[in-house]
């Protein structure tokens, strides 16, 4: 039982990402999964329980982290990181926010608390470890640094904050920007050489 309700909240969810919440309907689902929709019943009560079982399932199970990286340090996280966000740019409906936040808004607040928190964790993780492994430097104040990229992250690539257009937002180049700018704030030498021979590896691999 619980293996097809996790089967269809994930499958719920991807559908979400890709069309967006308010176009995405209980009959879609139903279809997409090869269900009745009195099976999708017997699990959701209706829309709105469904999409807040999918959003419990995603922040329960993260689809990547920044320390999530087998053999790599806390550079390469980042780099994989970058790999995800072009997957979400490529693959995501850039409306699924705002959906939630027009017609969910209590879910919004859930899902914006959830990023910034996550992005807090994962930066200071990440931060510790870039400082322990020689790459990043050793003064600075660890928490201050990691809640000024919460908010590089949070507001600067948000469009409804107007401070960058929305083709803009959804460019990598401006994420790219953004993690330039933090990189050049607090690596070390050794850091920024890394950073920058791994920056050349994706530019050259992008040109061939």
């Amino acid at each position: 039982m619980e293996d097809r309700k996790e089967y269809i909240l994930k499958k719920a969810g991807e559908l979400y990402f890709k069309f967006g919440i308010k176009s995405v309907t209980m009959d879609d689902v139903a279809s997409e999964l090869g269900f009745s929709k009195k099976t999708l019943y017997q699990h959701f009560k209706d829309k709105a329980d469904l999409i807040s079982q999918v959003i419990d399932y995603y922040i329960k199970n993260p689809q990547f982290s920044l320390n999530d990286v087998e053999h790599g340090n806390a550079i390469d996280g980042y780099f994989a990181f970058r790999s995800h966000i072009i997957y979400v740019l490529k693959y995501f409906h850039n409306t699924i926010e705002f959906d939630l936040k027009k017609l969910y808004p209590k879910l919004y607040r859930k899902v914006h608390k959830m990023k910034r928190e996550r992005i807090f964790s994962n930066t200071v993780e990440n931060l510790n470890d870039g400082i322990s492994q020689g790459l990043y430097r050793n003064d600075f104040d660890v928490e201050v640094i990691a809640k000024l990229q919460v908010g590089r992250m949070l507001l600067t690539l948000n469009p409804e904050n107007e401070i960058f257009t929305q083709r803009e937002v959804t460019g990598i180049e401006l994420f790219d920007k953004v993690i330039d700018y933090h990189m050049h704030a607090v690596c070390t030498e050794k850091g920024l050489n890394y950073y920058k021979q791994q920056l050349n590896k994706i530019k050259n691999d992008v040109q061939n």
